[in-house]
């Protein structure tokens, strides 16, 4: 009985966008590079965990540098996307000191947007003199239909492809009056 009386109150209130916040909980989208082919550059590796929410709700997300070096700094620079909306301040760049292998690094931050899509928080990670690496963690908003621009790309009658862009055209009259 209950489980209905839920039920009809969550259809009252709009649906399955309603029921997933209505019992607090979000889908998780995690990702990391441990393990992974290491690519030459900065020996950093990430994990994350993000929350897919809905057009105008907070998401949650937590980033997590590690390295296997235990002296120098690392200078990370942080690029959230214009698109979202940035809830707490993180600062742009930052410089973390490494204490010992392994030692976790996080970055906590909430955003949340106004349209439907899918979104980045870019890292830049550098170490000098011994290189960079450089992340991405996707910010999943609404139901996860990324907007593209229609492609401009066609095909000759041939099949070669060609691109297509728009056009101005100026007329300049160079006729000279005598």
């Amino acid at each position: 009985m209950k489980y209905t009386q839920i039920l009809l109150l969550i259809s009252l209130l709009g649906g399955t966008a309603m029921a997933v916040n209505f019992y607090g909980k979000k889908e998780l989208v995690k990702g990391t590079t441990v393990g992974r082919y290491a690519k030459p550059g900065a020996p950093v590796d990430i994990t994350y965990t993000t929350e897919h929410a809905n057009t105008g709700d907070i998401s949650d997300v937590h980033i997590v540098l590690t390295s296997s070096l235990s002296s120098g700094i690392m200078h990370v620079q942080v690029n959230i996307d214009k698109r979202l909306n940035e809830i707490t301040a993180v600062s742009k760049e930052l410089l973390i000191p490494l204490k010992s292998s392994n030692e976790k690094y996080p970055i906590d931050l909430k955003v949340s947007a106004d349209n439907d899509g899918l979104y980045y928080i870019k890292l830049l990670v550098s170490i000098k003199d011994i290189g960079f690496r450089a992340f991405a963690v996707p910010i999943y908003v609404g139901n996860r239909k990324v907007k593209v621009n229609k492609n401009s790309m066609q095909k000759t009658k041939n099949g070669e492809n060609i691109t297509v862009f728009p056009a101005e055209e100026t007329i300049i009259n160079n006729s000279s009056s005598n």
